[in-house]
């Protein structure tokens, strides 16, 4: 009834544009497929996991310098956009230290 597969390809495309409008230098390069997301960044991704964690925004890594989101299906678009927020000042925050 609720579609899910097509909910989440509609909202991996917002998410993915919420991630680009202001992709920090310290990406590297940032794979998506639905709402399954990889970050890789130029430097380690743990600190960005912790400031993220900090901030309420839980994330897995993926491998030493890699991030992983993987939203419920059910994720409200607002609250997309606040963990794009949250993800893009992590790695600022983070590449500044790196």
């Amino acid at each position: 009834d609720n579609d899910l597969p097509a909910q989440a390809e509609r909202k991996g495309e917002l998410f993915q544009q919420l991630l680009r409008q202001d992709l920090p230098a310290g990406v590297r390069e940032l794979r998506q497929l639905g709402l399954m997301i990889g970050i890789e960044l130029k430097f380690k991704a743990k600190p960005v996991i912790e400031s993220m964690m900090q901030a309420g925004v839980l994330a897995l890594p993926a491998g030493p310098t890699v991030l992983r989101l993987l939203p419920p299906l059910v994720i409200e678009d607002e609250q997309l956009e606040t963990v794009a927020r949250v993800l893009q000042a992590a790695i600022a925050e983070n590449h500044q230290g790196a």
